[in-house]
């Protein structure tokens, strides 16, 4: 897989190599994510080592881009999930929410598909209350960047039958929450197989799924437009210089 930032290659470990050389990355385990599964008994002895993806943070393909990186507040990263079923769920990640960044903002994060095909699980929680006010579904395929907005919490499911390959820009400021997610185990829908969403039944009163088309706008890739003007995603630490569209949704 070429790109204008690098090469990279995946092995059948999701092993991530750029420009030829291995990446350090962190493993999710099957039963890293269990308490978000649709079915919890599809985890055993035998399969819960199972790798289910790997994350590799703050990425720099050449060490003189890292001061740009830490000068702006923001990191790189790329995820490889592998491409199964658990029980009838595609592969999804664990989900999380971020923390508040301006009053009634919280941080946003920008991913980019870089090989085969994602769903997006967006919800926004209301306050401390765990109630879902919107669930958004966002498909992306190759070269198709989607903003996370802020005040919205997400799942990443790999819909596309070969393994997922993204990248992320997202501030360095803060860490991501996984407690509303293991606490209500998952988000608001579990997607499976087929396409069908069904309600997590420790949600109450849940809003319909809506899907939306919306794509942020990339030139090349996102590191390196990134690169190329920094300043243009000051919005990773400023979720009000994103725009009317998200930010009405206060």
């Amino acid at each position: 897989m070429h790109y204008p930032f690098g090469k990279l290659e995946v092995d059948e470990d999701l092993i991530l190599s750029l420009n030829g050389v291995a990446l350090n990355g962190e493993p999710r385990l099957l039963r890293d994510i269990m308490s978000v599964l649709r079915n919890r008994g599809f985890v055993n002895d035998q399969n819960s080592g199972m790798v289910l993806y790997r994350m590799y943070r703050s990425v720099a393909v050449d060490p003189a881009h890292v001061g740009a990186f830490r000068m702006h507040s923001v990191r790189f990263d790329l995820t490889v999930m592998a491409s199964c079923l658990l029980d009838r769920e595609p592969n999804k990640t664990l989900g999380h929410i971020h923390q508040e960044a301006k009053p009634g903002l919280s941080y946003p994060e920008l991913y980019q598909v870089l090989h085969g095909h994602a769903s997006y699980l967006l919800q926004r929680f209301e306050g401390r209350t765990g109630r879902v006010s919107e669930f958004l579904v966002v498909d992306a395929g190759p070269g198709d960047a989607v903003l996370i907005p802020p005040n919205y919490g997400h799942v990443t499911v790999n819909v596309g039958g070969v393994p997922l390959v993204m990248a992320n820009l997202v501030s360095t400021r803060f860490s991501s929450n996984y407690e509303p997610y293991m606490k209500l185990r998952g988000a608001a829908y579990y997607l499976l197989e087929g396409g069908i969403f069904e309600p997590n039944p420790n949600y109450s009163d849940l809003p319909q799924p809506a899907r939306s088309g919306e794509k942020y706008p990339v030139s090349k890739d996102i590191y390196t437009d990134f690169l190329c003007c920094p300043k243009s995603y000051s919005f990773l630490n400023d979720p009000t210089r994103i725009g009317f569209r998200y930010c009405e949704r206060r």
